[in-house]
Formats: C-alpha cells, structure tokens, sequence
C-alpha cells in the first residue's frame, strides 16, 4: 500500500489528543536492564517516545538486556529510554515496570522531574488514514469486551490494513483481503466469522475484535 507506514500515522494521531511527549531522562540507576514480567509469548513494545501510542520502533522477549539511556517519570507513567546492547539501531523507550537491573526493578531509578519543553519537539509527519473509530476488542483468556481505537489503511479493493490500540498499550495489525480477514503481525493463527457486515475475528486463543465492512472498506 503507497502510504505512510500505519503505526506511526496511528502513533501521531493518538499523540496528538495524549500529548504524551518525551526528551532525555534521568541517566541515574542501573547500567544495563532485563526484560522481565511479560506475560508468556508476549514482548516488550520499545517505541519511538515515552507513550503507549508512540511509534513502535521493535520488540524484545523476557531476557533481552538493554543499556539504560536514563528514566523519567512522564505524565504519571514510568518510561526508561534504553538500547539493546546487541543492536544500537534498537533504541527508544520502554514502560519501567518491565526493566529490572542489578539493583532491582527500574521504578525505582525513576526520576520525578517532568521531561523538558515539548515545544523543541519536532513537528510529527501528518498522519494518513483513511478511516478511524473504535471497535470492540479483547486481549486476554475470558477478558470481557471494551473498546479499542482503530485505524485503517485502505488499498485496491477489498484490501485493507487495521491497525487496533489495546488499551493498556500496544497494537495488533489485522490485514483484509478479497474483502475477509487474511492474516496478522500476530504468531497465533487468524480465524473469523461474518454476520451481516461485521467481521468477528480471533487471534489465537485470546484475543478477539469485532471490525465493521464500513471501517475497513468504507461505504
């Protein structure tokens, strides 16, 4: 699809109503980190600025370890800038609860100070969806459904990209074609059903979303 890649149009969009922005943290603490405390299967979303919404930029297993780049606190949320230490390309920043240095666990290397002016941030590039709204979703075993914030790319007909925001961070991509759901950014099969115009879509054992005809092709 000739577009702007739709993680980060939708990472701009969200920033945007959030205003969750981010300069250089507190570098005090622990040298290194470990990932830790992700659910089984799951990784951890670095991304481009310190937001559940910010671009993603990659994603490390339990045990990846990460240089800290330093720690703030920012907008109640606890973030720490960090580095692979196998790969400087994979730089941003990551939710503190999941980092546990030498010391222990990254929060508590976390400084109080509020990052910088946002007003030296540059400009983000203009998002370029041709659709949003909010869909109802689940991501975990037996969670009921609640609404996650959607966005969607559309291509020739019948083809589509969805990008949905959990809302406890993170995102799953959910690719249409010949107007059904065909596959995900997810490991775990994609299985769907149709009643009337609405698609209702599993991945995996858990997760769940239900995606009109209207939001993904328009009409």
């Amino acid at each position: 699809m000739p577009r702007t890649p739709i993680a980060a149009a939708f990472a701009y969009l969200l920033a945007s109503i959030s205003g969750l922005h981010a300069q250089e943290g507190d570098a005090s603490g622990p040298q290194f980190f470990v990932v830790t405390g992700l659910a089984p299967g799951d990784e951890l979303n670095v991304r481009a600025t310190a937001s559940p919404t910010g671009m993603l930029i990659g994603r490390l297993p339990n045990g990846s370890q990460l240089r800290n780049l330093g720690c703030s606190e920012i907008n109640g949320a606890q973030w720490c800038k960090v580095e692979d230490v196998h790969s400087s390309k994979l730089a941003g920043w990551a939710p503190a609860r999941y980092l546990e240095g030498a010391g222990g666990s990254a929060l508590a290397s976390v400084s109080e100070d509020v990052a910088g002016d946002s007003s030296t941030l540059a400009e983000p590039a203009e998002p370029e969806f041709d659709a949003t709204g909010d869909i109802p979703c689940a991501r975990y075993f037996g969670q009921p459904m609640s609404a996650c914030q959607a966005g969607v790319s559309r291509g020739s007909k019948g083809e589509a990209e969805v990008l949905v925001v959990w809302p406890d961070g993170g995102e799953r991509i959910i690719r249409f074609r010949n107007g059904e759901p065909d596959s995900s950014d997810a490991t775990e099969d994609i299985r769907f059903t149709r009643e009337s115009d609405l698609h209702m879509i599993r991945i995996g054992k858990s997760e769940r979303f239900e995606i009109p005809n209207a939001l993904a092709f328009g009409g």
